[in-house]
């Protein structure tokens, strides 16, 4: 019988691995970590199809073998973005892996620009009507490009994108980008910024499958600039661009969607207060793991020593 053993999420977890636990529901060995981030539906006994847990045994093997340190949890996450196809998850592994982007934390500079910005975050509680995917928004018009700030705005989508590709389901079903273009001007627009986030959007840097790119109210100019950014799309990434006015956003999420919007977009929701929330549960989260690190720690230490 295969078994493939899920590795804890983080830095701090790969190096401080705690005592793990077994699910009856499958023939995995997860870890307490695996199961506290994890949906408990994502592990029911058809979590993996027989094909899929070999794609998985067979990407483990290569990683262990290439001396590669790519946690069971990424091998699973480019395993699904590449639809359990062997050769394009290892290419994948082997050319795109970017360790900076995987592991971001929610401090530092990341943090004042996240909470100062209101560029990207996540909505809770909304999904596509399709997909069931969850949605994350995305403010252009608060962007202003500075030699300084590049860098934090793809570190910014990065960590959005990767805390939204914790769970199996959140990875089978990927995300859509809902881009308010209210306000945006020339002034917002960089272009070496503009194509390395899209690098990043069409999974060549990070396995998080984007579904749907929804862009919603964009100014008159924006149809000339479409003309030269649009070339340098892969066909399929550009399938999943709808440009779209905001009366027609019920085509593509759930009911009540506005329940769910900030107030500055259709919404009931304060802005500010969704990023500022946000941005204060994933620091809590993450001392929280620091924490139960160190007491792992510990108890390690004490074992060695008795």
């Amino acid at each position: 019988m295969l078994k493939f053993t899920l590795r804890p999420r983080n830095r701090r977890q790969d190096q401080n691995a705690a005592e793990g636990s077994t699910s009856h529901y499958s023939s995995f060995t997860l870890t307490s970590e695996d199961l506290a981030l994890a949906r408990p539906e994502s592990f029911g006994m058809n979590c993996f199809t027989q094909r899929e847990l070999e794609c998985l045994e067979k990407l483990s093997a290569f990683c262990a073998h290439a001396n590669r340190h790519v946690s069971n949890h990424l091998i699973i996450r480019y395993a699904i973005y590449h639809n359990f196809n062997y050769d394009k998850a290892i290419d994948a592994i082997t050319k795109g892996y970017n360790y900076s982007y995987l592991y971001l934390e929610m401090e530092g500079e990341l943090m004042r620009f996240f909470i100062q910005s209101m560029v990207f975050f996540p909505l809770p509680g909304l999904k596509s009507r399709k997909t069931g995917s969850e949605v994350f928004y995305f403010r252009p018009s608060r962007y202003f490009p500075t030699s300084r700030n590049n860098h934090l705005l793809l570190d910014n989508i990065c960590y959005v994108l990767n805390d939204m590709s914790k769970s199996i389901d959140q990875c089978r079903n990927g995300v859509v980008m809902l881009v308010n273009m209210d306000g945006y001007s020339m002034k917002n627009f960089h272009n070496d910024t503009q194509m390395k986030m899209t690098r990043i959007t069409e999974g060549q840097v990070i396995p998080t499958r984007i579904v749907d790119i929804l862009i919603v109210n964009p100014p008159k100019f924006f149809k000339r600039l479409w003309k030269v950014v649009k070339p340098a799309f892969s066909s399929t990434y550009k399938r999943r661009i709808h440009i779209i006015k905001n009366e027609k956003l019920g085509n593509y999420l759930v009911d009540d969607y506005q329940e769910y919007l900030p107030d500055e977009f259709m919404g009931w929701r304060s802005t500010q207060e969704m990023a500022i929330d946000y941005c204060d549960k994933k620091r809590y989260e993450e001392r929280q793991n620091v924490e139960q690190d160190l007491r792992a720690c510990r108890m390690s230490q004490r074992w060695q020593y008795r």
